[in-house]
């Protein structure tokens, strides 16, 4: 099964491209996770606080769904996204293999 849910900021405002037949929106979500050393949550020695590293995951959007989030949603604001992970494999213009991986979003919600 090929399942991601996420919850996190979005690092900048959504970007819309359009096609003959498709809306494509690409937002980029920060979602943030405890950082792990030795086994054990890393705490800050000032504040005693578990110390967060931060994940940067390329969403796209289609359709009707992304043109919601292009009018609605900017830099900072929280979302849901359900979805699906899809890698991609391409030569660049100097013919060297490039490798890509997103997040297809199937569901959007707004926080």
């Amino acid at each position: 099964m090929n399942n991601v849910n996420l919850v996190g900021r979005l690092a900048k405002d959504p970007i819309a491209r359009d096609f003959s037949d498709t809306r494509i929106t690409e937002v980029i979500l920060v979602t943030e996770r405890p950082r792990i050393r030795d086994g054990k949550v890393e705490k800050d020695p000032e504040t005693g606080y578990p110390v967060k590293d931060a994940e940067f995951h390329k969403v796209t959007i289609f359709n009707g769904m992304g043109m919601g989030v292009r009018s609605h949603k900017k830099k900072g604001d929280v979302l849901a996204i359900n979805g699906r992970i899809h890698y991609s494999r391409w030569n660049d213009g100097e013919g060297q293999t490039r490798y890509g991986c997103e997040i297809i979003a199937g569901e959007v919600e707004f926080l």
